[in-house]
């Protein structure tokens, strides 16, 4: 016997489920003709990260994915492991999401990096374990084998309580090693004594709390475009739910972001200021004022606290506003950590820089990987949509 939200889901899918994964095919059609140019010309010929910064779009369109990934993984425990029945309404559409979003992480990092069928090879046979960016491998490629575990479980028809119960702890260990995945990726950044930026515990902290707020915006988003903007009232209660939650998480990252700011200004005139600098006044000052506070913080909070988190089309557009302005919050994150020059721009040091920093602008090569992973995302996960029933069974 099918639920009220089941038949919502069926009848609200054919033709927008059809348009976007058409969209995603584009997207990937675009990203297989940029990837065969890194193929056949090599990374220098088409990328646009440098010697000064080596780091580009493609890692920060990594952390976007992945992070939001381990956002949905952490609601998703809450619901399976804790009870959050909320949440657990839900739990199909978390964890099919949570998949398709980390595999669609994998592809930018799988195109940044030079050789990655090497790297998985060496990864096994002689891994650095004192180095924090091998437990970021190892700890993601985890999550990626917990998040199909726990596809197969919900997925799995005529389910015994054994298989409740085995869910509820595949979910706790997805948000556990969600948890550890995204600290060390921050840990990566925030162990490199030479970038003082990125050094410290801030990162770590930092991109767990954007997560989880990213996990809640990407549901509220995908809800409503889903139903059209007509969420079901069976699902208003989880829909306020993750309001307030995305909520909580952008006030968070206001304090975080204030005491990052501030620190980093008061360490004048040592790199940190620079990278601050940067932000407020310099190259990044349009993404920072614009993309990171107005995108992903002003406008997203302002309609949930004068909707009061109830009306459903409003969290629905701050749950996209957000998803947009976080992708210049990574973006920001990886690139101005890199702008102070490790050495002086003195002629014939083969340091170029631009006021005392250096200057980095993403290629077409870079967008065309980045929409990759959004193909990537849209053709699986609607695919899932009009296909599967995503929409869970009341118990």
């Amino acid at each position: 016997m099918t639920t009220h939200t089941e038949k919502v889901s069926n009848v609200a899918g054919k033709t927008l489920t059809t348009s976007l994964i058409v969209l995603g095919l584009i997207l990937l059609g675009i990203g297989g003709y940029a990837s065969l140019q890194v193929f056949l010309q090599g990374h220098e010929a088409v990328y646009a990260v440098n010697r000064e910064v080596p780091w580009g779009l493609l890692i920060a369109t990594y952390a976007y994915f992945v992070i939001t990934s381990t956002g949905l993984a952490f609601i998703g425990g809450l619901g399976h492991a804790f009870g959050f029945e909320k949440y657990s309404k839900m739990s199909k559409r978390i964890v099919v999401m949570a998949f398709v979003i980390l595999l669609a992480g994998f592809t930018q990092i799988g195109m940044e990096i030079g050789h990655p069928i090497r790297l998985m090879i060496y990864l096994i046979l002689s891994p650095n374990l004192s180095a924090p960016i091998v437990w970021m491998g190892v700890f993601y490629g985890i999550e990626l084998v917990i998040l199909a575990v726990e596809l197969y479980i919900i997925f799995k028809p005529n389910k015994k309580e054994s298989d409740h119960n085995t869910a509820k702890i595949v979910g706790f260990f997805a948000l556990l090693v969600g948890v550890l995945a995204t600290s060390n990726l921050g840990y990566v950044f925030g162990s490199l004594n030479a970038r003082p930026f990125y050094h410290g515990v801030y990162f770590s902290i930092f991109l767990v709390i954007s997560g989880i707020t990213a996990g809640a915006a990407l549901l509220l988003a995908i809800h409503n475009i889903i139903y059209k903007f007509k969420v079901p009232e069976s699902l208003h209660s989880s829909m306020k739910a993750l309001g307030k939650l995305m909520g909580a998480g952008i006030g968070v990252m206001i304090f975080l972001y204030l005491w990052k700011i501030l620190s980093s200004l008061y360490t004048q005139p040592g790199d940190s200021y620079l990278a601050a600098k940067a932000l407020l006044t310099g190259p990044l000052s349009i993404n920072f004022w614009v993309g990171e506070l107005l995108l992903a913080v002003v406008l997203p909070l302002a309609i949930i606290v004068f909707s009061k988190a109830s009306n459903m089309k409003a969290l629905g557009i701050a749950g996209i506003i957000f998803m947009v302005g976080l992708f210049f919050t990574r973006y920001d994150f990886i690139v101005a950590g890199q702008l102070p020059p490790m050495r002086e721009g003195l002629a014939g040091s083969g340091v170029h820089t631009v006021n005392g920093l250096a200057q980095y602008s993403p290629s077409a090569t870079e967008w065309m990987i980045f929409a990759l992973g959004w193909g990537v995302f849209l053709v699986l996960y609607f695919l899932a949509e009009r296909f599967l029933i995503l929409d869970t069974k009341e118990h």
